[in-house]
């Protein structure tokens, strides 16, 4: 979070003020151009963009202590559609970068906000009043590492597939696959065996 500039401070401290405190929601979808959308009754031209005013709303920020990412729900209009066909074409917009900027009217000169937070998309839905985004921190950090648990007797390979590498003619003879090491030596393919067969006996690590 940034620090208020003296600008900012010096609105903020008014009795009475001619400014007032917009957001700017920035929504990036790759490969088009971003959607840039205020709370405001008119266009906010800032640091060479326009955010057109737009309906939306935002919840109050999630805590907690038990290590869960902290996430934020935002709902934008969804009377006119405009924003419904971006979660339809793009799986719901998982993934796509999110920003949250708040800027004081009268220092539209200003080039940092007087805050920026940045998301990441994690869910979206919607229905005919409003889209919910559900934002977060990007979920990296609950990802499995590694990917796949390391097996004596099972290969995590798609049967027939690029890392299976069967041929075929094989597969033709052999439709199934229960891929143990044995079923891959029966097939004459246990060179692209992915288990683990070095393992100690009595499970499996990862």
């Amino acid at each position: 979070m940034l620090p208020l500039s003296s600008a900012a401070i010096i609105e903020k401290n008014k009795v009475a003020g001619d400014s007032v405190w917009v957001i700017l929601l920035e929504i990036t979808i790759p490969g088009a151009s971003a959607i840039r959308i205020c709370s405001n009754n008119e266009n906010i031209v800032w640091n060479g963009e326009t955010w057109v005013p737009f309906p939306f709303e935002l919840d109050e920020m999630s805590e907690n202590n038990g290590g869960e990412v902290p996430s934020l729900n935002v709902r934008v209009s969804n009377v006119t559609q405009e924003l419904q066909y971006y979660l339809e074409e793009t799986d719901g917009a998982v993934g796509f970068p999110v920003t949250i900027r708040v800027v004081n009217s009268k220092h539209l000169d200003l080039t940092s906000p007087e805050l920026q937070l940045d998301f990441v998309c994690n869910d979206a839905s919607y229905d005919a009043r409003w889209i919910t985004f559900k934002l977060g921190g990007d979920q990296k950090t609950n990802r499995r590492v590694p990917e796949r648990r390391y097996l004596k007797n099972f290969c995590p390979f798609a049967y027939g597939g690029i890392e299976c590498g069967i041929p075929a003619a094989t597969k033709a003879a052999y439709p199934t696959c229960v891929k143990t090491l044995a079923q891959c030596r029966e097939r004459g393919n246990s060179q692209r065996y992915g288990g683990e067969p070095a393992l100690p006996l009595g499970g499996f690590y990862g």
